[in-house]
């Protein structure tokens, strides 16, 4: 494939379009550039199946969690959040999808770009610090059941998502100065991107720090310690703890971030190279602009994962999804009939389930 001018399919990629000066400028002016075979149809194609499925799946999550009766679960206040965050997401796919099959041409105007980039920042920063929450939570279940009772109560758990709310909307707020319409290099249009600017540079590289590498840690830091105690811990008094719910918050936490992970350490290290901090050969910025182009569409296809996690792990959450379904289409069937009989929870020989798809049960 021939050399072409910088590309910019994916709102990772716009880092490599700017026009200012700067010694990474320079380079990229003598280094040429190919695309990555195809990307122009496997990123959209990619982002509107994880549009479909992150929609529906999400949705579904709210709906079984939102309308449950009765009080509600700690884990289940931060997964309704998670879905919630996941949305947020997943809303902005088409507009990347469309600029990505329009290779990177922005066709939407400035408003819905700084949109974009202000709910792809928040999503991110809410969903590892929900993450890093629902860690700890488990962490102080078992470690620490008494002494951390008043603070696992639900008026705490919904505190502490509301306050995740607003440091997520704060961390996003840096988008909608930053990001706006640039000239697309060597063709007509404009592309969403990034403003020039070593100030924006830092301020977004300790964004990454702020808020993906600490909770990502702190993460990390919770769930070592709650397998260090429960590979000690023999007690009869903890009996026997569930292993299906643990097995199904590692795969949340492991779907976060092996997904987010790649895409944020990329991003640090341009943001590194667009300071001049870390000087860069052609062979690694070509190598960059490709596996940043994959990297978001790995994390852009995280806000599918959760709820796929959850119905292949949780018999659980399969048994109501598929009661809601199938309520759904009795009631859809019966609609014509004014004698139609349709039972709730309790007249189904009380097989309602009370538990939650990140329910651990101690």
């Amino acid at each position: 494939m021939p050399p072409t001018e910088p590309w910019s399919p994916s709102p990772g990629m716009e880092f490599w379009d700017y026009s200012g000066s700067g010694a990474l400028e320079e380079e990229l002016e003598l280094c040429a550039s190919w695309e990555l075979p195809y990307a122009h149809a496997f990123v959209p194609a990619l982002y509107l199946a994880a549009f479909t499925l992150g929609l529906l799946g999400n949705c579904l999550v709210v709906r079984l969690l939102a309308g449950r009766r009765g009080p509600r679960r700690l884990a289940d206040t931060f997964v309704l959040h998670l879905a919630a965050a996941d949305l947020g997401l997943v809303l902005t796919l088409p507009l990347w999808a469309a600029a990505a099959a329009l290779d990177g041409n922005w066709p939407f105007g400035p408003e819905l770009c700084k949109l974009s980039g202000f709910a792809l920042a928040a999503s991110r920063c809410a969903g590892a610090l929900l993450l890093a929450g629902l860690a700890a939570d488990r962490y102080l279940a078992v470690a620490r059941p008494l002494a951390a009772r008043p603070l696992r109560s639900p008026q705490c758990a919904r505190a502490l998502c509301w306050g995740v709310w607003a440091t997520a909307l704060l961390a996003g707020l840096p988008a909608l100065v930053s990001r706006d319409l640039q000239p697309l290099p060597g063709a007509p249009g404009s592309q969403c991107g990034e403003r020039p600017s070593d100030a924006l540079q830092v301020l977004g590289l300790l964004l990454l720090v702020l808020t993906c590498a600490l909770p990502l840690g702190a993460t990390l830091f919770c769930y070592c310690r709650l397998a260090r105690r429960l590979r000690r811990t023999r007690r009869p008094r903890l009996g026997r703890v569930p292993r299906t719910p643990l097995r199904i918050i590692c795969a949340v936490e492991g779907a976060f971030v092996g997904s987010w992970l790649p895409f944020a350490t990329l991003r640090a290290v341009l943001h590194l190279a667009r300071l001049g901090a870390l000087p860069l050969p052609c062979l690694l910025l070509q190598a960059l602009r490709w596996g940043l182009t994959i990297a978001t569409c790995l994390a852009f296809g995280h806000s599918c994962a959760n709820p796929l996690i959850y119905l292949l792990l949780d018999r659980s959450f399969r048994a109501r999804a598929w009661r809601l379904a199938h309520g759904l289409s009795s009631v859809s069937s019966r609609s014509g009939d004014p004698s139609a009989d349709v039972r709730g929870p309790a007249e189904n020989g009380g097989r309602a389930s009370t538990a939650s798809p990140a329910q651990i049960g101690l």
